[in-house]
């Protein structure tokens, strides 16, 4: 069974170890890209990243997009509002559908 990690400042990953995560707290964002190498070798099936380290790490994730693991997935970090997740939603969903998907802001 391939085990699950985490990548983030340490106020956004500390609270999935108890969960059975393999926990990896970086200080900087661009300090991830040393861990890289270890957590997209083939043991770990998903790697969860906050959304300033997906920033950091970009090219390496690109690297490996065709491979089977590890399947990245971006959280936002602790007091980050982020948009990477909700910008990389957007371009595969304007890939699928050959256009963008235009929402209403509520309460207009």
């Amino acid at each position: 069974m391939s085990k699950v990690a985490i990548i983030g400042d340490s106020t956004s990953v500390v609270g999935f170890r108890p969960l059975g995560f393999a926990v990896f707290a970086v200080r900087r964002p661009q300090d991830a890209r040393e861990l890289w190498s270890e957590v997209s070798g083939g043991e770990y099936g998903v790697v969860f990243v906050t959304e300033p380290v997906y920033e950091a790490l970009g090219d390496l994730i690109a690297q490996s997009a065709d491979s089977p693991v590890p399947a990245v997935t971006v959280i936002p970090g602790a007091g980050n509002p982020g948009g990477v997740g909700e910008a990389k939603l957007t371009r595969a969903i304007e890939r699928a559908l050959g256009t963008t998907v235009l929402t209403r802001e509520e309460g207009q």
